[in-house]
């Protein structure tokens, strides 16, 4: 294997084993410092809505300057993220809690731009194992992420995941280190303006759209469910283990979804991502154990998965030859909306109208991702092509 890939498989993996975290931490610190459940889920919408606004000038610098200077701004900012974290810990404010989220969705956003990396590193017909390599990364982060919160949650000092949000500066910093032992291709001059054939101007918006329906849904439960555990007195280990195999729901499939692309198609893994989503709220609906806790948010992960890797692929090949800079960052804007919407209004739906209906709230947005993928004219043979070699 491409031992640049390799690298960049060990720098998400790192990455991602702080994401898992917060994503596990963030609402029950939230709730902790502010007081509030409505103001709960507010630390990692902030985070979300920070990538939205991130996500196109850090791609369109990555077009200018290249993947290695705008990656390693992305360490910078986990780095001074944890401190922040720490300190807010320390000090028990909220808002500076919300100022280290801002930061931390600097490096997110950053972070965010691995998968398409991935495949510049590799030959054309590679690009697949690639996208799904980077993707598998985040087993070691589901499995690592959430319980290294659980573990360290009273290590050292009085206040609970003082010491957890610490462990931020290292992660960074071995993540720099390898950061800078990859070698990307040559910048490739690119015009100012997105110059898409007439046949492509409709399509590009439905990969997009697909992704963005599945990141806003799987975040919309994702983030209420430590809250909802909470109110129901679950221990945080019980909360830990339900979140650790969300996680793995979202990147072990990456191991095998070229097979089953080979099976389907492409457009048959997407017609089945959104079904298991689907199949994830209805057994949502019925979960008052966490053993069905467990298995709805796994299919909540695996589900994603299916979506977004597929999205992403096609995304790519529909942007192929074009100003990818400038694609992927309207990409990355169209997704992380969807995601900020959908976590600004998590915690304030469970508060006001309660778990089954923040549930209930997902199936129509469901239903018309439904509709516009069996409508889709853009997955054709050629594009399942590049998702199964």
């Amino acid at each position: 294997m491409n031992h640049h890939l390799v690298l960049l498989v060990l720098v998400q993996v790192l990455f991602m084993i702080g994401n898992m975290m917060f994503v596990a931490l963030a609402p029950v610190l939230g709730k902790e410092l502010a007081g509030s459940m409505s103001l709960a889920t507010l630390p990692l919408a902030i985070s979300i809505l920070t990538m939205l606004i991130c996500s196109f000038p850090l791609s369109m610098a990555m077009g200018q300057f290249g993947r290695k200077p705008v990656f390693a701004f992305g360490i910078v900012a986990n780095l001074a993220a944890g401190v922040i974290f720490f300190t807010a810990v320390k000090l028990q404010l909220f808002s500076l809690f919300l100022l280290g989220s801002v930061v931390f969705g600097l490096s997110m956003a950053s972070a965010n731009f691995y998968r398409f990396a991935a495949m510049e590193l590799v030959e054309k017909h590679r690009q697949a194992l690639a996208i799904s390599a980077v993707m598998a990364a985040g087993v070691v982060a589901a499995v690592v992420g959430p319980n290294l919160g659980a573990v360290t949650q009273h290590l050292f000092f009085e206040q609970a995941f003082a010491s957890s949000v610490l462990l931020y500066i290292p992660i960074s910093i071995i993540a720099m280190a390898l950061l800078l032992f990859i070698q990307w291709p040559q910048l490739q001059a690119s015009s100012t303006k997105v110059d898409l054939p007439l046949d492509l101007k409709g399509e590009i918006w439905q990969p997009m759209f697909t992704a963005a329906v599945a990141y806003g849904v799987m975040v919309l439960i994702m983030s209420a469910t430590p809250l909802h555990m909470s109110h129901h007195h679950y221990d945080f280990s019980d909360t830990a283990w339900v979140i650790q195999w969300h996680l793995i729901g979202m990147f072990a499939p990456s191991f095998f979804v070229s097979g089953l692309v080979k099976r389907l198609g492409l457009k048959g893994l997407l017609l089945l991502g959104a079904l298991v989503l689907v199949a994830s709220l209805l057994v949502n609906l019925i979960a008052q154990s966490r053993t069905l806790l467990t298995l709805g948010l796994l299919l909540l992960g695996i589900g994603w998965n299916f979506l977004f890797l597929g999205a992403s692929q096609w995304l790519m090949k529909l942007s192929e030859h074009k100003n990818g800079a400038k694609v992927q960052g309207v990409n990355e804007v169209l997704v992380f909306g969807f995601a900020a919407i959908a976590t600004f209004s998590s915690g304030w739906l469970l508060a006001e109208f309660g778990w089954i209906t923040l549930n209930l709230a997902s199936l129509p947005l469901l239903a018309l991702l439904l509709v516009v993928l069996l409508k889709s004219h853009g997955l054709k043979p050629s594009l399942t092509a590049v998702v199964s070699d």
